[in-house]
């Protein structure tokens, strides 16, 4: 029994080793026919022809897979001469593997094209034409002369102040002017005289007190300009008590309102305030009868004859923006677009939005005009918000194609173009000017006409990348 079992037990081993050796033996053919496939792939390019099976089957050479063959080494097949410089050919070896390649071109030809950034924006005044205006010193509203809405021409009077202090201001300088003039009929006197008839002390005296008087009359008349008066001592010289008094009276005032005036029963305490440009009334904060304080704003104008356009640009887009491009903008609820260039660009960025702001200048036209009363209506209302468009750069005859014909290569811009009937050639370019789904390119190796492969470049991508890569190993 124990030989027996010894022997089962050398027969059972036998056979494990035996079917051991017959798996390795497997493997080791499996990796055999691996091996010899990479390097047949690598020999070839793992280009493999399929000639068996097919009547009239082409040569080794003919491909006909219908992978194009690169023609020649990297490193020495340059093109005819009556191609683009640098080239290099990829050959098709019939129309049938063309076709099957998927591949179509388009010929290059000029058109214009333009860059353009499309964003949103809105209409504001111009604020270096917007201006609030208020009393230079407290006082009660006496008149208000126009209203929100009206035109308004540069010095016209908008509303009149009745304060306290303009009439005292005017009294000073009446009162100063009329000892001005005693102090110089003194010192006249004093000089007339013999000159040893008097001391000399007395004289010198009165020529100080001439100089202060004419300061204090320089003094009230500077206070009467810092009211907003208009007015110079010299032209009073002439003129009576009774004169220069009805002529302080009215100070301001336009004189086809002072004519209508009664002298008698109204004050001398008034104070206009007028318009400092062409514009029309915004705001109007005050009532016939109410307190105008000094430096508080009680009226807004603007001149509506220019507006600005506000734009937000993309942050993508800012590096591109320059002073000068043209800008069009098409408001909400006016058909009509408006033109204007960027006049202004921000230096920072809007921190909710990350945009940039810029600015352009727009003309507003006339819709309507009364002629009676001066009033105008204009096409452009503040605060209408709309489309806009920033005009980059434009170019009426750049070489044009479909941006889907452009590759990379490493950054390089790059075209495949066609050459022969079945050969393509790579060509690097520069791209320009981008317009949606058209893109500007700059060659000298390419003119309008050439052929340039707009669908199936990546095939031709791939195999001129393969034999480059392949001619140029060790």
């Amino acid at each position: 029994m124990t030989a027996a079992k010894a022997t089962s037990t050398s027969m059972t081993l036998g056979s494990s080793s035996l079917v051991s050796v017959l798996k390795s033996a497997r493997y080791l053919g499996i990796l055999a026919a691996l091996l010899a496939v990479g390097w047949f792939g690598h020999q070839t390019h793992w280009t493999f022809q399929h000639a068996a099976g097919h009547e009239n089957a082409p040569s080794h050479e003919a491909n006909h897979s219908g992978k194009p063959k690169f023609s020649g080494s990297v490193t020495a097949n340059k093109l005819e001469s009556n191609t683009p410089s640098g080239a290099w050919n990829i050959d098709f070896p019939s129309e049938r593997s063309l076709e099957i390649s998927g591949i179509a071109t388009t010929p290059l030809e000029r058109k214009p094209i333009v860059e353009r950034v499309r964003t949103t924006g809105v209409i504001t005044y111009d604020e270096r034409l917007t201006a609030c205006l208020s009393a230079r010193t407290t006082g009660t509203v006496w008149q208000v002369c126009k209203h929100v809405g009206e035109t308004v021409r540069r010095g016209d009077v908008l509303v009149i102040v009745d304060a306290a202090e303009v009439g005292q201001h005017k009294s000073e300088f009446l009162s100063a002017l009329v000892a001005q003039e005693a102090k110089l009929e003194i010192l006249t006197n004093l000089e007339s005289i013999s000159s040893g008839a008097i001391p000399q002390r007395q004289v010198r005296e009165a020529r100080v007190a001439l100089r202060e008087a004419k300061i204090r009359v320089l003094n009230a008349e500077q206070t009467l300009v810092n009211l907003g008066f208009s007015i110079q001592a010299e032209d009073f010289e002439k003129l009576g008590d009774a004169e220069r008094a009805a002529r302080v009276q009215f100070l301001g005032l336009p004189e086809s309102m002072a004519k209508e005036l009664d002298r008698d029963k109204t004050t001398s305490n008034l104070l206009s305030i007028r318009a400092t440009f062409d514009g029309v009334v915004l705001r109007q904060d005050v009532a016939l009868g109410e307190t105008a304080e000094a430096g508080k704003p009680i009226l807004e104008i603007a001149d509506t004859r220019r507006m600005w356009l506000k734009l937000d640009v993309p942050k993508e887009d800012a590096s591109k923006l320059a002073l000068g491009q043209r800008v069009s903008f098409s408001p909400d609820g006016i058909e009509k677009d408006l033109h204007g260039s960027i006049t202004w660009i921000s230096t920072e960025m809007n921190e909710q939005t990350r945009t940039l702001q810029i600015r352009a200048e727009v003309e507003n036209p006339v819709v309507s005009a009364d002629p009676k009363s001066g009033q105008e209506v204009r096409l452009l209302r503040a605060n209408t918000f709309g489309t806009g468009t920033v005009i980059l750069q434009d170019n009426p005859g750049a070489l044009v194609i479909p941006v889907s014909a452009v590759l990379h290569d490493d950054k390089q811009p790059l075209v495949f173009v066609r050459t022969g009937d079945l050969s393509f050639a790579r060509v690097d370019i520069e791209t320009g000017i981008r317009d949606g789904k058209l893109i500007e390119i700059r060659s000298d190796e390419l003119h309008v006409g050439s052929e340039i492969v707009t669908k199936g470049g990546h095939v031709l991508k791939s195999e001129w990348t393969l034999n480059h890569v392949a001619s140029n190993s060790p």
